[in-house]
């Protein structure tokens, strides 16, 4: 031990020595012998995501490496410390969770030991994603400067090792309400009407939603707007089927076909807190405006007279209507001594025959004419309702011959005034007529 202890201060002593004689400036240029990055990555912030939004993610990258140890060289070290990582390329995929990564891969440069750098990337969740644990890889490209070759007293050969790692970010998915549309139904939905529609609601995400509530909204101009518009399911758990029953409203303006309506279901997640789910567009399925035609021979009417028009009434809608009552619209020239007739129920395509009396004046042109007549109904919702008028054609016509004169008052005046004037006047001569004398 007592000679190990003298040799050790003579040759540092001697070493030390050496080195004045040099006369290495202070500011000589240290010499890696060892080291090499370590590149750590995390999330900054929260790392949950809800199923459907866009987020901007943003990664921590820093470099935790060192140099392990290092000497002081006359002519230093000009190469980058082995400990930075040079030239970083980042790309982050979506791996196996429901993600997708809309941010290409990023040159994120060089980061020495100690350094951290923030990295964004934008990300969508997938609407209908599961909730529950993913990890995202990132995958970072660099070089670094892994050895240095002294050639001579003024050549250096830096050695650059290529490396690629990946690392595992942990991301957490909501638990959430998703909805699912099955087959909807519509209940005598037809325009300018009111109806039922049933919308079939599953529950096809990984939370059990408390206190549920369906709800149905209308879309920008849509004709169908919602009378009752939110439904109580209550508890909904994932898996769970429940048939949402709203009530509309359909302008009577709209045309047969199928309209936009939004549904979304409201809850209060596992914290209590008020949610709602991923807003869904449906189609309404809409009849055209229940409508009627009128069929059956020509009417007509002799100007001066009443007789009685039958009118047949074919249901040319889709949906059946109940209690319907026709009615004729009798305007000058007619007078409608019965004008309102029972059709009883009819069903699409169905027919009735009605029967009104209708008188025309004495003055009437001969001509054709048209009257309106339309239908009052209940449809399937007890509501009361008129179609929109049709207009059918009666034509007042003039009566010929013996019809003629039997049927014209003047006429008949003037026959029997002439027929009692021959009477009298036959008579009378009769009787102031001399007897002639026998013979």
């Amino acid at each position: 031990m007592t000679t190990i202890s003298r040799v050790v201060p003579s040759f540092c002593l001697a070493l030390l020595g050496m080195l004045m004689l040099a006369g290495i400036p202070a500011c000589a240029a240290p010499l890696y012998l060892s080291g090499s990055p370590d590149l750590r990555a995390g999330i900054t912030g929260s790392n949950e995501l809800l199923p459907g939004e866009t987020v901007d993610l943003v990664i921590h990258l820093e470099n935790q490496g060192r140099d392990a140890r290092k000497v002081i060289s006359p002519d230093g070290s000009t190469g980058s410390p082995p400990s930075t990582a040079i030239a970083i390329t980042a790309a982050l995929t979506a791996g196996s969770a429901p993600v997708v990564v809309k941010t290409d891969p990023q040159m994120v440069g060089n980061i020495g030991a100690g350094e951290g750098v923030r990295i964004p990337f934008s990300l969508l969740v997938l609407p209908d994603a599961a909730g529950g644990d993913y990890m995202l890889p990132l995958t970072l490209n660099y070089t670094w400067l892994s050895s240095e070759e002294l050639v001579g007293m003024e050549s250096v050969i830096y050695h650059y090792t290529d490396e690629t790692t990946t690392i595992a970010l942990p991301i957490r998915v909501a638990d959430v309400v998703f909805i699912d549309i099955g087959k909807i139904r519509a209940e005598n939905l037809s325009a300018g009407g009111e109806g039922y529609v049933i919308v079939p609601l599953e529950n096809t995400g990984s939370l059990e939603g408390k206190s549920a509530v369906a709800r149905i909204s209308r879309v920008a101009e849509s004709p169908v707007i919602p009378v009752t518009g939110t439904v109580y399911i209550g508890d909904f758990a994932p898996g769970a089927v429940h048939e949402a029953r709203f009530k509309v409203a359909v302008d009577r303006t709209a045309e047969a076909g199928s309209y936009p309506m939004q549904v979304a279901v409201g809850y209060l997640d596992s914290h209590g807190e008020n949610k709602t789910s991923r807003m869904v567009t449906i189609g309404i399925p809409v009849a055209a405006r229940t409508a009627f035609s009128v069929q059956g021979d020509p009417l007509w009417v002799y100007r001066g007279s009443r007789a009685s028009l039958e009118i047949t009434y074919e249901n040319t809608g889709t949906t059946p209507v109940y209690s319907a009552q026709a009615r004729i619209s009798a305007v000058e020239p007619f007078t409608g001594y019965d004008d309102t007739a029972t059709l009883g129920d009819l069903g699409p395509g169905e027919r009735a025959t009605a029967r009104f009396d209708i008188g025309v004046d004495k003055t009437a042109t001969v001509k054709a004419y048209g009257l309106d007549t339309e239908v009052r109904y209940r449809d399937g919702l007890d509501q009361d309702r008129i179609s929109d008028p049709v207009t059918v054609t009666v034509e007042v016509r003039e009566r010929s011959g013996i019809s003629r004169i039997v049927h014209d008052p003047v006429i008949m005046s003037v026959l029997v005034a002439l027929v009692i004037g021959f009477l009298y006047y036959h008579r009378v001569y009769r009787n102031r007529k001399p007897e002639q004398p026998e013979e």
